[in-house]
């Protein structure tokens, strides 16, 4: 097994080239839906459910194209889908900025859908497996703290440049900043020679076949879908539901200290990853992040309830992290995308059904019992991945 420093020296670049294309999917994507539904309820007039129905329609692209996305990455390699990546972020960007009927908006939300898994965790994760072996999730914590940099970064100047220049000015230099940056950065990414229909596009596809026969590969596929269901259920409605606890100001500062927690998460995942066993360390995290909002659920003062939001947010980021972690040991690097492009599915359908679910139950019998049901995914995910997860090689 190769050493640790050693696969840090050799592939340091593509762990910096991994860490900007997350600052810019979360910075000029993730995060940017804010800064679009406002530019655009401002400057165009458009209704609150239209801003909303576009922005489903972009997780459901996203959706749809994540294992299209997988399989290119395992026949073109990471570089390309990159590639794409950062012309298509570029040009949806821009579109959006200058769309005048919906029919251009949906249009601009579809590119940035198909754009978003190529520069975003699964071409990230995809792009490191084959390189890492034993620091893989030290890896990707140090990739993908560029999505915290980029929502730090970019909103802000989003709106900056909104407000001096107007939306669609903004939006334009956004997008051709976020095509300056990182197309420069793309050689650094892996690119593997095109297979064309030879044995290791065949090999690759064959692998992601073997492991879909398995308990465990659906066992992850069924942990993210959980997971993300209870973690983006909660983030989503966080204000809504510390402001009757902390007030609106002290509610912001808590999403601010939340993201912090993620943050530090992220690298303490990699650490614990590399020395402990993953089956463990998995159920662990989901079960810390119960945790969390459950102590959120019970709060009735601000310092107990910002305790809470603390530690829900220690395992923001390294939820993000851990499907791709899951199916690199149990299956190894070989059709990965494939994999991890099928899994993805399960957590797009996590973010697009936890929103609603914790809205519909909050509207039935109040954020504090929405909070449980968070909680209770979370739970569930910890019990799928402690029965079901095998990793290679264990019986």
């Amino acid at each position: 097994m190769a050493d640790g420093q050693g696969e840090f020296a050799r592939h340091w670049r593509a762990v910096a080239a991994g860490f900007v294309m997350a600052f810019f999917a979360w910075g000029s994507i993730f995060y940017a839906h804010g800064v679009f539904k406002a530019g655009l309820e401002t400057e165009r007039g458009w209704s609150g459910l239209l801003l909303s129905n576009a922005q489903a329609w972009f997780w459901l692209v996203g959706a749809l194209s994540a294992f299209g996305v997988g399989w290119a990455i395992d026949r073109f390699g990471p570089r390309a889908a990159a590639g794409y990546g950062a012309a298509a972020t570029a040009l949806g960007v821009a579109g959006v900025g200058l769309a005048e009927v919906p029919w251009q908006l949906f249009l601009a939300y579809a590119l940035l859908g198909t754009a978003y898994p190529t520069i975003g965790n699964l071409g990230i994760s995809a792009a490191l497996a084959p390189l890492f072996e034993r620091r893989y999730a030290e890896a990707l914590s140090y990739a993908l703290t560029g999505a915290s940099a980029g929502g730090a970064v970019v909103t802000p100047l989003y709106i900056h440049l909104m407000e001096r220049f107007g939306f669609q000015t903004a939006s334009l230099i956004v997008a051709g900043g976020t095509l300056l940056c990182l197309a420069p950065l793309l050689p650094w990414t892996p690119a593997r020679a095109r297979a064309a229909g030879g044995e290791d596009d065949g090999a690759a596809r064959r692998a992601y076949l073997a492991a879909r026969r398995t308990a465990t590969f659906w066992a992850i596929w069924a942990t993210g879908l959980f997971s993300f269901t209870g973690q983006v259920g909660f983030l989503m409605h966080e204000i809504s539901i510390l402001a009757p606890r902390m007030g609106l100001t002290r509610a912001g500062y808590a999403v601010s200290a939340t993201v912090i927690s993620a943050a530090l998460g992220r690298f303490a995942l990699g650490w614990a990853a590399a020395r402990f066993p993953l089956r463990v360390v998995a159920p662990a995290a989901y079960l810390i992040q119960a945790a969390g909002f459950a102590i959120v659920a019970l709060s009735f003062g601000v310092e107990a309830a910002f305790v809470g939001v603390v530690v829900a947010g220690f395992i923001v980021g390294a939820l993000v992290m851990m499907p791709a972690m899951l199916i690199r040991q149990a299956f190894g690097a070989l059709g990965f995308g494939r994999m991890f492009g099928f899994a993805s599915i399960g957590m797009f359908a996590g973010m697009t059904i936890g929103p609603g679910l914790g809205g519909a139950i909050a509207d039935a019998w109040g954020y504090d019992v929405a909070i449980w049901g968070f909680a209770g995914c979370l739970f569930a995910a910890a019990g799928i991945v402690a029965l079901g997860f095998r990793p290679s090689g264990s019986p």
